[in-house]
Parts: C-alpha cells; structure tokens; sequence
C-alpha cells in the first residue's frame, strides 16, 4: 500500500454555475489549457503570464495547489483559428473557442520552492492540471536565437529560462568561476511539459570541454555537477541531445555554487526508528550524515522526503527516503556467490550496493534464508523508485545456487505478430489470427506471459492485452518487452513445474522464480511472491541487468510474509458533473501480494445535492465504476468541498481500508451547467446464460441545440461477456438517430455474476464530455453442462 506523509485530497468545486455563458449552440465544452509562458518564476515576485487553450473566457478562479500562490486575470484575447488541412480522414469534432489569457500571477514569499500546479475554472467546468514552477534564485533569460552570445558574464546562482526554439540550437551562459568552486546545474524541463531532453556542456576559457551531462541518460533532465579546478570564465551550454527544437522545447536550470544532494544511503528506514544516513553530494558542508526522524509507523510503501540545511542554505534538491516497518541490516561483503551468500533471518530489509567491489567482474549479491513449505514470501526491491541507478533483477535459487522451477507453459495454439513492430508498454499488438484464442487466455508473447482481454470482432484489429498505468502487465515474473514483427504468440496452459503431458508439436516453456522489472508501479524495481515449494535454505540472488554498477547504485531488498493488501487509483481527475446529470469515475485496484476479493467502494463528504453510486470491484476483477450525480436544484451549490474515495475489504478476518491514491496534488471536481446528452437503456436488466446473445436499445436525447453524433462504449462489463459485432466495444449514433441496438454475448466459459454496466455517449469536443447512463445489471446465470472453450483460471 502506497502512502504519503503529506496526505493528497480531492476539492468539490462548485460555482455560479447556472447561468451558462452566450455560446453558439449552448454546449458545454469545459476549459482546457494547451500552454503556459513562462512556466515558472521567482517566489515574493508578481509576473505576467499568457494561457494559451480553448474556451478561457469567463474565468471565474485560478486555482493553485498551495495558498500562497494567487492570480488575476488582465485580458481574454480571442486567436484566430489554424487553417483546417482540405482533406483529412478524421471526423471533425466541435472545439471551444480558441483563446488566450494575461494573468497576472503572485507567489510569496513562503511558498515552497519547487514543483506546483494550477487549474483554472469557469461555468463550464474546470481545466485541465498545469504544472507551474516556483523558485527562490534571481532568473536569467537567455538571449534570443540568433543574437550574439551575451559578452556580460551572468552572476551565479541563478535560474536559467529559456527555450530551444529551433533544432541544434545551442543557449549558451558564461559565468565566472572560483578555484574549488562546486557547482550544479538541475535542469527541469520534462515536468513543467517541455519535450526538451537535455544535453548540459560545460567549458572552460579555451573552450575546453571539462564536463557534461544528459548524452546517455534515459532521464530527459539532466544534472551536472563539477568541481571547477582554477579560477576563470567558463560557459555552460543547453541543447536538446536528439537535436530537436521548437517552441514546446523550453527549460529552467538552477545554477550555482548551491547545496545538492546526489544520493543517499541508506535508501530507507525503519519506522519509528531514528536513524542516521549518509548523504553524497556538493556544498554539503558538515551535513554528510544527518539523523531522520521517520514516522512511527509505516503501512506498506511509504516515503519522507529529506532535505537539509547547510550553512548556504537549505539543499536545491530532497531525496526520498523509504519507510519500512521490517528489521534492518547491511548487506556485508564479500557476498557474491551463493558459496559466500549472506545468511538473514526474515522478515528482513536489506540495504546494500552493487558497487564493484568485487574486482573487475560486475557486482552480484547472494543472501540465504530459510522457508517452510508452502510458505508465501513477498521479496521486492527499491531502488529506482527512490532514485537510485539500479535497474535490478532477483531470482530465488536453492541452498546449492541452482535456479528453482516455478511453472511449465503448455502450449495449445500458435500464430504470430503481424502489421508493425510493438514497443515494451502498448496494450494492442495484432495477431495473423485469433483462431482457438479466446477473452481470458494466458499468452505467451516471445519470453513473456500475459492475460489476453480482448479480441475484436473483424480481423484489422489489435487484440488487447492487460495493463495497467499505461504498461502492460506481465505475468509470472516475466517482463513486457519489445516484439518485431512476426514474433511467435501462443495460447498456454500454465501448469505446475512436475507435470507430465503428451508432446502436441509445439514448444513447451519452463518459468522459474525470477523477475526483472516488478509490473506497475514498480519500474524498474524487481518484485516476487514467492512459494517455497520445500522446507529448506533459500538463496536471493540481486544484480543489475545490465551488469553495470557504481557507489550510487543502492537498493533496499525486502523479504518478508506475504500480506496480501491493495491499492486504489481513480480516473476522471476533475470529473465535471452536469447539473441533473452524472460523470463517471473509475476506480481501479492494484491487487498486492495475492489479494484477489471484493472491494467495496464509497464516497465520503460529498456536499448537499451531490451522490455517489455504490460500488464494488468484484473478486477477481480490478476496477469498477462510481457516478457522481448533481441534482438539478440549488442544493447543489456550495462553498469547495472536499471528498474522498475509498475501499473496503476484509483480508484474513480484518477489515483494511484503503484511500484513492494520487500523484494529482489539485483533483477538483465542480458542477456544470446541464447534459449535452442524456444517455438510456433498455431493458435497465438483462439475464445471459453462458453461450447466449441479449440485444439492448440504448436512446439518446440530444440537448443545448447539441446535433452532432455520439459515439458510445460499453463499460464495466463482467468477465465473459462483450459486446459483438462492433470494434473495440463501441456503437456509434450518428447525427441522424436518436438510438441504436447492440448485441451483449456471454462466452461459454462466463462465470455467474451480477454486475451494473454502463452506456457512456461522448458528446465530442476539444474537451470531450461523457455522459453515462443509469447502470444496466447484467446477470450471468449458471453455465451450461459443455466443456469450456477457455481454460479454467
């Protein structure tokens, strides 16, 4: 369970929000923010900003995350609109009118250096999150494309602004610098939305290159610190390392003799523990080894930031530290075979290096502990999630160091990749054929194992498969990866590692406990539950991947009982709810350490006359779906509000209660004026048997003069059962209806269930607005007496 110690919330906003602005057809297309400049500024300072986006107009507050920052609006400005290519094959879509704001904003003093975010809100709704950078230096804009490179040299330290508005182009500041000197230069470009991956050069006099930093990084901001060797002018120089530009290209770089911090170790401690940790870095001064404080307990995943104070000043950067509630200790050298392998009593975290400590061959570390039988064991690993260089893989090993079976793949069906290559993240890749495929397969796609969700109806399609946050989740340890085109995919029966079968011709697989990267939320930290098949030693075995390493490359490794748990994220981020209508939130839970119940979901705080849907994600499954309603009646205005979204469950006889989490800081949701589309079904209940197809009417009433089309999708479906005879689950009514009928099937194999699902039109814009339906129960009755067309999972 991932948790904060500044808690995240989510503010009900509510305006003035009945009296809807003049509109051309009356629709209701919610603000939307393409662009800010600048995108950040020194704090205890007023500055101009302009807002570039779609329906800006009637700015009723600028809303940021924190109270010391606040804005006006000086003007709204209506832009022309871009020429509109003669040919294009995309359905046009209405969008808000295209617009600018001068705002004038304020930070004071007090504010927290540091990344903030702001939404604007109208009575139309709220805007997108923008981020807005606030820092405590004098800023430095640099000279613009083209002019001569200032021959005044800057005075440091600084913030540096500006923008790599053309490909190549190079912004260079000269600076004077002190023998001994140490100096750093952050760069925040990727999380203010600048596409820019920087490339940081540092010279000296002669010109010189004496430093640089952002060539071979996989992160797009680069940071570059050197002590200078003599005193003289050295110039540092910003470019984009792909050679790229343009006006979305922009950076800010905090520069000077400043207080960083470039890692720390340990990377985590236990909680309630103070604990001492040393810090690496530059004008630390005596703050090498300071003493954290940590919460008095930590419930799972859990971090503090720390930051220190020197006598320049508080460091430019924090670092976060985990938070543990196991046991602690240091891994101990020599430890780099099983026959040296570290012996640990669990539960157990362990904080080591892969330090190349051991001569010229890539560091690797061993640790032996003891298991039961049968006994579940979570081992993860933190290292990149706490900034640590590591990209890690584990895999348990017997007490003689040999890898362990965890399962044999059975092969049943084979086809391959098709139409394009695919990267390590998508959901979709296209199959020659679905042949002996079915919704709920295992897959073996080359050397990883996934859970296949969908398969379309027509052939030029992309099957789909599980994912979460935007990655695809593998399974059994294995790790997503990039597939070429005709890579083989195969239908698989996952198998214990002793079983015996006939051979069919195909290829048989062989997993065993190892992992790579630990799924979502994990990045590149590894991640294994293990089952220890015998009463016996064990040995962990911990490397980076690549087989580099480093004194910064330090982890945290875990092992302790498995303690099954979960986690909640929730989508709309600002759900703009219309007045006697509704706006969906779905809710989705991250299943932690072989938890696989109900989930039941609720909403607590919502102010007078706004509702919540009771929900639940069935065992099983990993989401569902909350309607926020707003009735039609004054009740529904009031001041802000906040709100929150939680689960419960019961796991091993104790109720546990888990809130939405949120990288959001600023999640608002406000009401708006009345629904473009109000979106019905019938029946409002349906009843399949396995093997059955149901046809459901949904209707449409179009309102506000809106005339357009409204696509439709299908959501929250129970498992087994899909919509037929259209692509990726959609029905659209085009501008000429007014309802549409679909098929509901239920696949053989479907369990019984009973599950609202839902009908949600887009009325399409810009600012796309959807409208749900009331919930539809679908009721999966008891299967028939045939064989299953998937296999039993």
């Amino acid at each position: 369970m991932r948790r904060q110690i500044l808690s995240a919330f989510i503010l009900f906003a509510v305006g003035a929000m009945l009296p809807v602005p003049t509109r051309a057809d009356n629709r209701i297309i919610p603000p939307q923010i393409a662009k800010t400049w600048p995108v950040g500024m020194q704090r205890g300072t007023t500055i101009t900003c302009t807002l570039e986006g779609r329906n800006l107009a009637d700015i009723e507050e600028i809303i940021f995350d924190t109270p010391g920052m606040s804005a006006k609006v000086v003007q709204i400005t209506d832009e022309p609109e871009p020429v509109q290519k003669s040919f294009t094959t995309v359905a046009p879509v209405p969008r808000g009118k295209k617009q600018s704001a001068t705002i004038q904003v304020t930070a004071t003093a007090d504010v927290a250096p540091g990344l903030h975010w702001y939404r604007i809100r109208t009575p139309l709704g709220t805007s997108n999150m923008m981020p807005f950078d606030v820092g405590y230096l004098p800023e430095v804009h640099a000279a613009a494309e083209g002019a001569d490179m200032p021959a005044d040299l800057i005075k440091l330290p600084a913030t540096l602004v500006g923008t790599i508005s053309v490909p190549g182009q190079v912004d260079s500041y000269p600076f004077n610098g002190q023998a001994g000197e140490e100096v750093v230069f952050q760069v925040r470009a990727s999380q203010l939305g600048s596409q820019l991956e920087s490339l940081l050069v540092l010279r000296n006099d002669t010109g010189e290159q004496v430093a640089e930093s952002g060539l071979f990084d996989n992160r797009a901001d680069a940071v570059l610190t050197y002590k200078l060797p003599q005193a003289g002018r050295y110039t540092l120089s910003v470019t984009d390392r792909e050679k790229a530009g343009g006006m979305s290209h922009y950076y800010r770089i905090d520069a000077g003799p400043l207080p960083y911090i470039t890692h720390v170790f340990p990377l985590g401690v236990r909680a309630g523990e103070p604990t001492s940790v040393t810090l690496a870095g530059i004008n630390l001064g005596d703050q090498h080894e300071v003493k954290v404080d940590p919460p008095k307990s930590a419930d799972g995943w859990t971090t503090m930031p720390l930051k220190v104070k020197t006598a320049e000043g508080w460091s430019l950067n924090s670092v976060n530290l985990a938070v543990g509630s196991d046991p602690e200790i240091t891994e101990q050298e020599p430890n780099n075979s099983p026959a040296q392998a570290q012996q640990v009593s669990l539960p157990v975290t362990i904080n080591g290096h892969i330090s190349g400590e051991n001569g010229n061959a890539p560091d690797e570390d061993f640790f032996r502990f003891h298991a039961t039988k049968g006994e579940s064991l979570s081992i993860e690993v933190a290292a990149a999630r706490l900034g640590s260089p590591l990209d890690s893989e584990i895999e348990v090993l017997d007490a003689q160091g040999h890898s362990i079976p965890r399962a044999v793949l059975r092969c049943l069906n084979e086809t391959v990749t098709t139409l394009s290559d695919r990267d390590s993240r998508g959901s979709g890749i296209r199959l020659t054929s679905t042949s002996g495929f079915h919704e709920g397969d295992d897959v073996m796609v080359g050397d990883e194992l996934d859970k296949l969700v969908y398969i379309a109806d027509q052939p030029d399609e992309d099957v789909r498969l599980r994912s979460a946050d935007g990655l695809r989740w593998a399974m059994l340890g294995t790790t997503p990866d990039a597939h070429a085109v005709n890579t083989p995919v195969y239908r698989v029966e996952i198998l214990p590692p002793d079983a015996e079968f006939p051979p069919n011709g195909l290829p048989v697989f062989h997993l065993y406990w190892r992992n790579d990267d630990g799924g979502p939320g994990y990045g590149a930290d590894s991640r294994l539950d293990f089952v220890a098949p015998s009463d016996a030693d064990y040995i962990l075995h911990l490397k980076d991947v690549r087989g580099v390493q480093g004194p910064d490359f330090a982890y945290r490794l875990t092992i302790h009982k498995a303690n099954p748990d979960f986690e909640l994220r929730a989508d709309d981020e600002n759900p703009n709810i219309p007045a006697g209508g509704s706006a969906l939130v779905t809710v989705e839970a991250n299943r932690v350490e072989g938890y696989n119940g109900p989930i039941e979901i609720s909403v607590e705080g919502l102010p007078k006359g706004i509702t919540a849907s009771p929900a639940t994600i069935p065992a099983g499954q990993d989401s569902t779906i909350v309607l926020l309603t707003a009735d039609s009646s004054d009740s529904a205005k009031s001041l802000p509000a906040a709100f929150k979204i939680e689960g419960r469950a019961t796991i091993n006889g104790q109720e546990r209660i888990r809130m939405v989490e949120s990288d959001a800081p600023l999640e608002l949701a406000a009401v708006v004026p009345p629904p473009d589309v109000v979106v019905t079904t019938d029946p409002s209940r349906v009843e399949l048997e396995p093997g059955q197809d149901i046809k459901v009417t949904l209707h449409v009433d179009r309102r506000n003069g809106f005339v357009g089309r409204v696509p439709c999708t299908v959501r929250n479906l129970p498992p087994g059962v899909r919509v037929v005879n259209v692509g990726l689950n959609g029905v659209l009514v085009t501008e000429s209806q007014s309802s549409r009928t679909f098929t509901l099937h239920a696949e053989d194999w479907a369990k019984p269930i009973t599950q609202p699902m839902f009908v949600v039109g887009a009325a399409e814009s810009n600012s796309t607005m959807f409208h749900p339906s009331a919930p539809l129960m679908v009721e999966v009755v008891g299967p028939k007496e045939t064989a299953s067309l998937s296999p039993e999972k």
